[in-house]
């Protein structure tokens, strides 16, 4: 898998279009805003934004530049849907085979003896400082400084975003294998916290480059926000829906 640099939630209240079955278990958690901007090497103008909303165990990854791509990750009822603006189409896939996908990466990197270059056996490194952690493995290191968060539960549910996320890149064919970030992802969540700033490193000979993220944690969700959701709730009662392999692509 090449790296490359990821939309973090697709690297991320639907009662509104009744998508539930009766008897269903509701999701639940905190609700909250996460504000992500990504950057590419020193370059000081953002490559992407994302204003991914947390609310109530259902998760809304939305595109803040052009709006065009958003992913709703919906685990209680077992689904993660894609939607285009642009075309007005709409995609769900099952977290079972987000979960299958990954395994089988996993189970192949190992057969192929070839799991501490997949990062299988990476394990985080506090940083010097101990504002954060890093993890590397083959050509990629990753550096987190972390932040504190007043409710805990919010550390883990941006977890569980992260490694939902992970998942749909390695279905989707997308980005590094995700093992190391995952287990740095979970060394954070254990201590209750939230990323900061997250850099990505490639080294390929003598070729470097980097890959970096800001994020800005707000603890509640505002009136926009709730309008936000709201908006994709009509998009997931409007738009058509279609199988993964004709939804259209993201990458540039």
């Amino acid at each position: 898998m090449t790296p490359r640099l990821l939309p973090f939630a697709t690297w991320l209240a639907l009662s509104v279009v009744h998508l539930g079955s009766a008897g269903a278990p509701l999701p639940r958690g905190p609700s909250f805003r996460m504000e992500t901007e990504m950057f590419h090497g020193d370059d000081p103008s953002p490559v992407a934004r994302h204003k991914i909303l947390f609310d109530a165990g259902v998760v809304y990854d939305i595109h803040a530049q052009g709006g065009r791509w958003s992913t709703v990750f919906d685990p209680t009822r077992g689904r993660v849907i894609l939607l285009d603006a642009e075309t007005k189409v709409q995609t769900q896939v099952a977290t079972e085979e987000l979960i299958k996908a990954t395994a089988q990466l996993a189970a192949a990197a190992k057969q192929a003896e070839k799991a501490e270059a997949f990062g299988l056996q990476a394990t985080p490194q506090a940083l010097p400082d101990n504002s954060g952690y890093e993890i590397g493995f083959g050509a990629l290191h990753y550096k987190m400084t972390t932040q504190t968060v007043q409710n805990p539960a919010i550390a883990e549910a941006y977890h569980q975003l992260a490694v939902w996320a992970s998942r749909l890149n390695v279905l989707r064919k997308r980005g590094a294998p995700p093992f190391a970030r995952m287990a740095l992802g979970e060394r954070v969540a254990d201590d209750q916290r939230l990323p900061l700033h997250l850099t990505l490193t490639i080294r390929e000979g003598l070729r470097k480059e980097t890959f970096r993220a800001h994020h800005l944690v707000v603890e509640r969700l505002s009136e926009l926000d709730r309008k936000a959701i709201d908006q994709v709730g009509n998009q997931l009662a409007a738009y058509r829906k279609v199988e993964l392999g004709e939804f259209p692509s993201d990458s540039p």
